[in-house]
């Protein structure tokens, strides 16, 4: 793997900092006797360098996914649309989850042996199996029992993506029983720029994961515990923030992403929604004014495109971009998906947790068959109430997400894939269940909506990948892919891989062929 510099600075964190330029950690010297930093230094830069890495996750899944299309009347669209990807492509996001983990890896090696920083060990092992997860979920087998150990092995061996999700959930397993015996977290709360020292939520995090870990694996992996933890699953959004403000270098990185610069420029205007995404709200398939307001820039009136289409007709970009719902960098609307620079990042929403476990009840994994309308419509209702919270996290005013998960109810009340009643069998529920965290996710976390769609096939498209049908399939007309249904199943392993460490990497790797273990 490529050289990275151990190189802890003072003053980072919690009330700034700038991930884009630092680093941090050379493999080539050894995380297992790292010779400066504390804990506390460096538990937090390790959770905000993970929260600055959503923005391109969420830009992978959401190009794959509907969410984002090419705006008409530019070119040089590459492989975004035609996914003939090469070892070019997203190459940052192996190389930057590396560098995330070998900076928990030093969390964990500094606190050994002390009672005082139990938290800070169980904290960093449950943030590796979430990043773990990620690259698993992307290329399928990748280093791991080897990775994480410095110059003892420069060319770690790759692992299979089963074995690699059995580790994870061990280690899982022992991060939570590490939590319930601590007893001292006075200088974890302020190191923790995710739940402020809740350990409550951590185990609620920790429980989440293992359950995404168990239902996505697809009955693929024999784990050494299906139980869980008795604190349960996250009801409230995971969002980072060290102190975001409108501080150049310091914005919440979705925002800097899609919406302004510290300095007041705007930011992106290239991309545009799909047709395929919009008809989950104006009708086509779903109606939901009241989200499209909150997610759109003019809400069902934005423009669209069919991704790989680069006519000079087609709609054109928004000033920022079609996700920024405010007036301009002065004049926010607070709601929605860009909030503001001060805003929370979140890396795991409250929307995804109950639609994981409403899948996990259909299957038994936990709780009962009859558990899975409930926590179907507290997905919904949490999606509703994640963009109608301001940056602050509080409800803005004049806002009611449970009035308004009430109205979409109603005015789909034949719908299966709102009213879950109407899903008569497992199949179906399913589809309505992941459609709907579909819609949840969008631009927030394209990624888990990708992994979602390559494990159970939904939401569902339809036809041709032609203009004329737009509206039921997100693929792009311009899609090189050899698969059945003109998608990729994965990227490839990054350029510097294959220069430090080619011997190790699997052959025959093809981004259409070669497939993540779960995926159908």
């Amino acid at each position: 793997m490529k050289k990275i510099q151990i190189y802890l600075f003072l003053g980072v964190l919690v009330l700034g900092f700038n991930t884009s330029c630092k680093k941090f950690l050379d493999i080539n010297e050894n995380p297992n006797s790292p010779t400066s930093g504390t804990p506390e230094l460096v538990l937090p830069q390790a959770i905000v360098r993970t929260a600055a890495m959503m923005p391109n996750l969420n830009n992978f899944g959401s190009r794959l996914m509907g969410y984002q299309a090419n705006a008409g009347g530019y070119s040089g669209w590459g492989s975004v649309v035609s996914y003939n990807y090469t070892t070019g492509d997203y190459g940052s996001i192996f190389e930057s989850t590396y560098k995330a983990n070998e900076d928990f890896q030093v969390v964990i090696n500094l606190s050994a042996g002390s009672a005082d920083y139990g938290a800070f060990i169980a904290a960093a092992q449950i943030m590796q199996a979430y990043n773990f997860q990620t690259l698993v979920d992307i290329y399928n087998e990748i280093p791991y029992s080897e990775a994480l150990k410095g110059s003892d092995f420069l060319q770690p061996k790759y692992d299979k993506g089963e074995d690699v999700y059995k580790a994870l959930a061990d280690s899982l397993d022992k991060a939570m029983a590490t939590l319930d015996a601590t007893t001292s977290t006075t200088n974890f709360v302020s190191a923790d720029p995710l739940f402020k020292g809740n350990i409550t939520r951590w185990l609620q995090f920790a429980n989440t994961i293992k359950l995404r870990l168990i239902l996505r694996s697809n009955g693929k992996v024999t784990f050494s515990n299906t139980s869980f933890n008795a604190a349960g699953f996250l009801k409230d959004d995971a969002l980072v923030n060290p102190g975001y403000a409108k501080i150049d270098g310091k914005q919440n990185p979705m925002y800097s992403s899609w919406a302004y610069s510290a300095a007041g420029g705007s930011v992106s205007v290239a991309y545009i929604p799909t047709p395929y995404i919009l008809a989950f709200y104006n009708g086509n398939k779903i109606l939901d004014e009241a989200r499209a307001k909150l997610v759109f820039k003019n809400g069902l009136a934005v423009p669209v495109n069919q991704l790989g289409y680069q006519g000079d007709d087609a709609a054109k970009g928004l000033t920022p971009s079609a996700w920024f719902i405010g007036t301009n960098a002065t004049t926010l609307a607070r709601i929605g998906i860009l909030k503001g620079p001060e805003m929370g990042q979140p890396i795991m929403t409250a929307s995804e947790s109950y639609f994981l476990l409403a899948q996990a009840n259909l299957k038994g994994i936990t709780g009962t068959p009859a558990d899975a309308e409930a926590n179907f419509n507290s997905g919904i209702l949490s999606s509703f109430r994640y963009l109608e919270k301001d940056h602050n996290g509080a409800i803005s005013a004049g806002y009611n997400p449970q009035a308004d998960f009430d109205k979409y109810q109603l005015e789909n009340e034949d719908n299966p894939l709102v009213n879950f009643e109407l899903a008569t069998t497992d199949a179906e529920k399913v589809e309505a269940i992941v459609t709907q965290e579909y819609i949840a996710n969008n631009m927030i976390n394209g990624h888990q909506a990708w992994f979602e769609f390559l494990r159970t096939g939904y939401p569902r498209i339809e036809g041709p990948n032609t203009t004329a049908n737009r509206i039921n399939t997100f693929v792009s007309i311009s899609s090189e892919a050899s698969t059945a249904n003109k998608l990729p199943n994965r990227l490839l392993y990054p350029a510097s891989e294959y220069k430090y460490n080619d011997k190790n990497i699997p052959g025959n790797i093809n981004p259409f062929s070669s497939k993540i273990f779960w995926a159908q």
